[in-house]
């Protein structure tokens, strides 16, 4: 594991790494560059933006049959929408009528945006590893 990402250059097999560890779980792609504080700041955002969407909407927002455009979004938040996902099937009944009200739109649109968040936080984290090992300046706040 690279200390800084300024000074530590990668494998080539580490890039991969970087960017499944930046999906599972928001930061974790930086926080294996070194860069701790930037990981946190990520987490905290994404998560308390994936969150607050399940607490508005219940868990069953994260449904790919309801909002398949959506879900692909909200697939990008990691383990997150795994684990509401297999929760939600779990809780599922059979005759249960789910009411789509304006709660349930914006717990779509928040756990969805949650996920792009994170894309954007892999690329950011990819971007970062392939500039230590192309010894370019560091990008800025490192």
């Amino acid at each position: 594991m690279p200390k800084s990402s300024d000074t530590a250059k990668l494998n080539s097999w580490e890039f991969p790494l970087v960017a499944l560890l930046a999906w599972l779980i928001p930061g974790a792609g930086h926080f294996y560059l070194g860069q701790r504080k930037r990981a946190l700041l990520l987490f905290i955002a994404i998560e308390l933006t994936f969150f607050s969407g399940l607490y508005i909407g219940t868990i069953r927002a994260v449904d790919p049959a309801q909002s398949m455009f959506w879900f692909v979004a909200q697939i990008l938040a990691g383990l997150n929408t795994i684990v509401a996902r297999l929760w939600a099937i779990n809780l599922a009944e059979a005759n249960a009528v789910v009411i789509y009200d304006w709660s349930y739109s914006m717990a779509v649109l928040y756990t969805g945006i949650a996920g792009l968040l994170n894309l954007l936080a892999i690329f950011d984290s990819v971007i970062r590893a392939g500039h230590a090992n192309l010894d370019q300046k560091p990008l800025p706040a490192e």
